[in-house]
């Protein structure tokens, strides 16, 4: 399987990972030391999205266009991806951040 750029790995490194739609995309990523608030493009107001971070075990659905991450480890990196339900690969949005100190 490839990805972004003919990339091998199931999902892409975080310098080469964008939107695959250049409308949806992460707005913000606020941090501290535990926590992560998000905001994303809405698709619209009866889209579901999908939440999930390969460093986090679990996957979180919402209708909003932010969550908020807790129970973060401090100075970690994060990679993290929102999926726009029934909408294709192409609502996919990926971002890369560390926690603070």
């Amino acid at each position: 399987m490839n990805g972004v750029n003919g990339n091998t790995q199931t999902f892409p490194i975080g310098e080469s990972a964008q939107a695959c739609l250049p409308g949806f995309t992460f707005l913000s990523v606020k941090t501290t030391r535990t926590t992560a608030q998000l905001t994303w493009t809405r698709a619209d107001s009866k889209t579901r999205y999908l939440v999930f971070a390969q460093e986090i075990y679990g996957v979180y659905f919402t209708k909003e266009d932010r969550f908020e991450l807790v129970g973060l480890e401090p100075r970690k990196t994060y990679n993290v991806f929102v999926l726009a339900e029934r909408r294709g690969p192409e609502w996919i949005a990926f971002t890369s951040f560390e926690t603070l100190e």
